[in-house]
C-alpha cells in the first residue's frame, strides 16, 4: 500500500480510536464504542473503496470525500499510470501512423500472414500488385486470392529461401516474391515488380538476336574475298600475314554471331524442348573420336558410357551442350593433362560429367561463369579462342530439357562439369525395352 495511504488511514484510525476511548470512559460502555468506532471506519472504507471501483470502471468520480479522502493518494497515483499511459498510446499510435504511411509509399508490397497464411495485414503496393482489397480480403487464405499454380506450390514448401518469379494477375506483368518467416510463426511476404527489368531483356535479346543476323551476311561476303585473297599466287608475301590474320578474326567474329544466334533462340523459346529420342550415347562417341583427331589435344582422353539410355530432346541443343564443354575443356588443359568423359545413370536420372586437369575455376567466380561473355582469365582465353558464350549455352539449353548444370573446380588442379538431366527425360533403347517387358511378363 502507498506510503500516503498508510499515513491518512493511521491518523484516521487513531482519531476514531480516541474518540471512541473518550465517550466510552465518559458515558460508559467502552466496548459498544469502541465497536461503533471500527465499524463506522469499516463503513468510510468501503464507501471510498466503491467510489473509486466506480471511478475506475466509469470513469466517473462518485466520492469526492473518498477521493480527497484516505484514498487521495490511490487515485493520484491511478490518474498519473493513466496520464502515463495515454501519452505511451499517443506515441504508439503516431509511430503505427508512421509505419503504415512509410510502408504504404514503398512500391515494393508487404503482406503479413498469419500461422495459417491468412492475410493480417497488407500495404497499398501488395493491393495493387496482387490485386487485393484490404478491407475485403484480411482474414483470407493467401492461396484463396493468389492462385497461381507455383505460387500455391512455393506456399505449401517449407524452404523459402528462394525467390518465386511468376506472372501478375494484370496481363503482361512479372512479379518476384519472397516468404519470410519471422515472430510467432508468422511469415512476411515481399512482392516486388520486375516487369520492366523483363521488358528491358527482350529488348536485348531482340536486339543481338536482330544484329547478329545483319552481321552474317556481311561477314560471309567479307570471308569470300579474304579466302580468294588468301588463294591468290600473285598477292605479296607482305599481305600474306595480315590476311591470315583477317581470315582468323573474321572466323572467330562469325563463331561469336552463331553462337549469339543460338543463346538468343535458347532464351527466347518459352516451351520446354521436344521429346524426340536422343541417341547421346553415339553422339558422345562421334564427339570423342573428333576431339582424339586434333593435333593439339591432351595427352588422355577418355570416355566412358556405363548405360546405353538416350535422352528426349532437341538433338541440335543437346549436340551445343557436349561440344561447348568438350571445346572448353580441350582450350583450357595442357598437353600433359586427362579429360575425362562420363555418361551414366541413376535413380535422379541421367548424367554427363567432363573431368579435366585444366586451369581451374576460383570458387568465387563459378557462379558467373554461365553468365554472357565472362571469362576467368581473358587474357589466356584471347590466347586459346573461343566466344565466352559457350557455358551460357549449356545452361540454358539444359534449362529446356529440364536439367541443370553443375560445376565443381580448384584452381590448379582442374574442373569437373556436371549435366543433370530428370528421369521425365530417359528413354531406353528399344531392345532394353523390349528386355525390361520380357523380365515383367
Amino acid at each position: 500500500m502507498a506510503p500516503g495511504v498508510l499515513s491518512a488511514l493511521g491518523w484516521r484510525v487513531a482519531l476514531v480510536f480516541l474518540a471512541a476511548l473518550f465517550l466510552g470512559l465518559t458515558l460508559g460502555g467502552l466496548a459498544w464504542w469502541l465497536f461503533a468506532g471500527a465499524l463506522g471506519l469499516f463503513l468510510y472504507l468501503a464507501y471510498a473503496a466503491w467510489g473509486l471501483e466506480q471511478w475506475l470502471r466509469t470513469g466517473k468520480r462518485r466520492s469526492e470525500a473518498a477521493a480527497d479522502g484516505v484514498l487521495a493518494a490511490v487515485y493520484a497515483d491511478i490518474v498519473q499510470l493513466k496520464q502515463r499511459a495515454r501519452r505511451r498510446k499517443k506515441r504508439f499510435n503516431r509511430l503505427l501512423r508512421e509505419v503504415r504511411d512509410s510502408t504504404d509509399a514503398m512500391h515494393d508490397g508487404g503482406v503479413i500472414l498469419n500461422a495459417d497464411m491468412e492475410i493480417t495485414w497488407l500495404n497499398d503496393a501488395a493491393s495493387r500488385l496482387l490485386g487485393l482489397d484490404r478491407s475485403r480480403d484480411q482474414g483470407q487464405h493467401i492461396t484463396n486470392l493468389v492462385r497461381h499454380p507455383d505460387f500455391v506450390a512455393y506456399i505449401e514448401q517449407a524452404e523459402f529461401s528462394e525467390k518465386l518469379k511468376m506472372p501478375g494477375p494484370r496481363r503482361n506483368t512479372h512479379l518476384s516474391v519472397q516468404l519470410i518467416p519471422y515472430g510467432n510463426q508468422q511469415k512476411l511476404l515481399i512482392v516486388q515488380d520486375f516487369t520492366r527489368e523483363v521488358r528491358l531483356e527482350h529488348m536485348r535479346r531482340d536486339f543481338v538476336a536482330n544484329v547478329s543476323h545483319e552481321l552474317r551476311s556481311p561477314l560471309t561476303v567479307i570471308a569470300g574475298y579474304l579466302e580468294s585473297l588468301g588463294d591468290e599466287n600473285s598477292l605479296d608475301e607482305v599481305w600474306r600475314e595480315p590476311v591470315t590474320e583477317m581470315q582468323r578474326q573474321v572466323a572467330r567474329m562469325n563463331s561469336i554471331v552463331h553462337d549469339l544466334i543460338t543463346l538468343s533462340r535458347l532464351e527466347a523459346a518459352e516451351r520446354p524442348a521436344g521429346q524426340e529420342p536422343v541417341d547421346v550415347p553415339g553422339m558422345l562417341g562421334q564427339l570423342h573420336r573428333d576431339a582424339l583427331a586434333r593435333r593439339e589435344r591432351p595427352g588422355e582422353l577418355e570416355l566412358r558410357l556405363e548405360t546405353p539410355a538416350l535422352v528426349r530432346g532437341e538433338e541440335q541443343e543437346l549436340h551445343s551442350v557436349f561440344s561447348n564443354l568438350l571445346n572448353n575443356a580441350l582450350r583450357f588443359t595442357p598437353a600433359d593433362g586427362r579429360i575425362e568423359c562420363r555418361w551414366w545413370q541413376d535413380e535422379r536420372g541421367l548424367h554427363f560429367s567432363l573431368t579435366d586437369t585444366g586451369i581451374g575455376i576460383p570458387e568465387a567466380l563459378i557462379p558467373r561463369v554461365t553468365e554472357r561473355f565472362f571469362r576467368v582469365d581473358s587474357g589466356r582465353a584471347r590466347e586459346v579462342g573461343g566466344t565466352g558464350l559457350g557455358l551460357a549455352i549449356v545452361k540454358h539449353a539444359l534449362l529446356r530439357h529440364g536439367g541443370q548444370l553443375e560445376i565443381q573446380s580448384r584452381p590448379g588442379e582442374g574442373s569437373t562439369f556436371t549435366c543433370h538431366f530428370p528421369p521425365s527425360r530417359v528413354v531406353l533403347p528399344a531392345d532394353e525395352v523390349v528386355q525390361d517387358a520380357g523380365e515383367a511378363h
